[in-house]
């Protein structure tokens, strides 16, 4: 279906003649407003409901860069001899770290020592930029010895402190996990030793589809509004309890006098909320933004879901959800700012 088919005729006959795949790739590959619109015409011309097989349009979501069969044919593994202490001191770093763990987990213990005896030393002094916020990623990098400051620059503003690293510490896993740039500057603010590991070597011998997925958590948690105030221990603790599911347009999310029994963030898609009256139901509520999240004020209160939340449109909706009694321990920092948003529901229901 190229440029062309853009009249009604031409949009049927295309859909007509194109194989399932063909089909599939064109209508997946579509903006969701070029994909309405796709739907519109289709249905204009035959005076009725457009039979356009169902895609679920998803938003490109954060994952590895992509690497070539011949850039992983021409690779060929580092190796930089190491005294066994210093293997043993790596080794333990990265057994007794939850974070470093998120990365090392799958691996067998020889495929650490493989994974060590690749990565190289580099000494740097204090006041030195290792990584800069915007920067293309190179390397991979674990403490051994020294302190280091976290810095994030938002819009605008001047950088802001957000964390310190010291020995077991590791950063630059974000920039080789996603195709993107350096999310933050990291200063020395002493000497300091550092292992690193370069981007093709980290991506073959550490990038998995799971770690993928709990950074891409950790990341959208991150840019929520309601979740500034965690630190970034509470954001990786959050992520780690998070339950991720898909739901088809028009499929019930949670319904009307359930028990509200967990918390909800639309990763991706559309939700509508609706109570029902009299004269049937009423749409009181329309999530249409990544991370807009409901489901809140049951937990909160203790009662019964007084609204049913479906997904919407022509992709449905990605959701992201926390049981109630982590939503409570973990989200307790938060709970001032959820209260205050809570106050913006007064035309909805007691206890949506």
């Amino acid at each position: 279906m190229g440029a062309g088919a853009s009249s009604p005729q031409a949009c049927k006959e295309a859909i007509a003649n194109a194989s399932e795949e063909e089909l599939g790739q064109v209508l997946t590959s579509l903006p969701l407003e070029q994909l309405q619109k796709l739907s519109e015409i289709v249905r204009e011309s035959n005076g009725s409901e457009a039979q356009v097989p169902k895609a679920k349009v998803r938003r490109e979501g954060v994952s590895a860069q992509s690497m070539s069969d011949e850039s992983r044919k021409n690779w060929q593994k580092p190796f930089h001899e190491k005294p066994p202490e210093v293997r043993d001191r790596l080794k333990s770093i990265i057994s007794n770290s939850d974070k470093l763990q998120t990365l090392f987990g799958h691996l067998t213990d020889d495929a650490v020592f493989e994974v060590i005896d690749a990565m190289d030393s580099k000494s740097v002094e204090a006041g030195t930029n290792v990584i800069v916020q915007g920067q293309d990623g190179d390397n991979f990098y674990i403490v051994d010895e020294g302190n280091l400051d976290v810095f994030v620059k938002r819009g605008d503003g001047e950088p802001g402190k957000v964390l310190e690293l010291g020995p077991g510490g590791m950063f630059g896993e974000l920039a080789l996990l996603y195709q993107a740039p350096r999310a933050a500057t990291v200063t020395a603010t002493t000497a300091v030793k550092l292992w690193y590991l370069d981007q093709t070597s980290f991506q073959i011998m550490l990038s998995t589809a799971e770690n993928v997925k709990t950074f891409e958590h950790e990341a959208f948690l991150s840019e929520i509004n309601i979740f500034k105030g965690l630190t970034k221990y509470e954001i990786e603790n959050l992520s780690d309890k998070l339950q991720a599911q898909e739901f088809d347009d028009g499929q019930d999310i949670v319904k009307e006098g359930d028990d509200g029994d967990k918390f909800y963030l639309i990763q991706d898609g559309e939700a509508k909320a609706f109570v029902t009256g009299p004269n049937g139901e009423a749409e009181i509520a329309y999530y249409q933004n990544p991370g807009d999240f409901f489901g809140e004020i049951a937990i909160l209160t203790n009662s019964k879901r007084a609204a049913t939340v479906r997904a919407f449109g022509i992709g449905g909706c990605s959701t992201l959800s926390i049981g109630k009694d982590d939503f409570q321990k973990i989200l307790a920092p938060m709970m001032g700012p959820i209260r205050e948003h809570i106050k913006s529901y007064a035309e909805r229901p007691e206890g949506f």
